[in-house]
């Protein structure tokens, strides 16, 4: 072998600091993205996992002694729930009676949009502009179906809503 030939060589291998440097930085990249990738399968928007019943039925509940749940205390309170299990626009709760409460899914049937919380006894799309009354019903179009319902229970002060 010639003097070059052992240069090249020498020259092309990195020094102990460049290699430990990189070493770490790959491991440390490695241990970042496991990390990452654990803790964002883990997490949820909205309420924790709900439960599910004998059925294997999704259900979520809401309770009415915590102060963001307390609208929906009295008779004709309302509520809007964000993205949960069993609707990824959220839900609306409307307070009947003492015994009833209605649920409906915050999805406008006209064109799939959000629609808003409830407001002087009824809600609306803010894309075409469709209104909702608090029995789910269209008030005004361009949407022509009512709002998806939900089952929903009243027990003490926790609501439970399932499909």
């Amino acid at each position: 072998m010639n003097d070059n030939n052992i240069n090249t060589l020498l020259n092309n291998y990195c020094n102990r600091r460049e290699f430990v440097k990189d070493t770490l930085t790959g491991i440390g990249t490695v241990a970042f993205g496991s990390f990452m990738l654990v803790n964002q399968s883990g997490c949820s928007e909205g309420s924790p996992t709900a439960p599910t019943d004998s059925n294997g039925e999704t259900s979520i509940t809401v309770d009415l002694s915590f102060p963001e749940n307390s609208a929906l205390a009295t008779v004709g309170g309302t509520l809007a729930l964000t993205a949960n299990e069993l609707d990824g626009s959220g839900i609306l709760l409307y307070r009947k009676s003492d015994t009833s409460v209605l649920a409906f899914s915050r999805i406008c049937t006209h064109n799939g949009c959000t629609i808003g919380s409830f407001q002087n006894g009824t809600s609306a799309c803010p894309c075409h502009g469709s209104q909702f009354n608090t029995s789910g019903s269209v008030v005004n179009g361009p949407a022509v179906n009512a709002l998806k319902q939900y089952s929903a229970t009243i027990v003490g002060d926790i609501v439970t809503i399932s499909p």
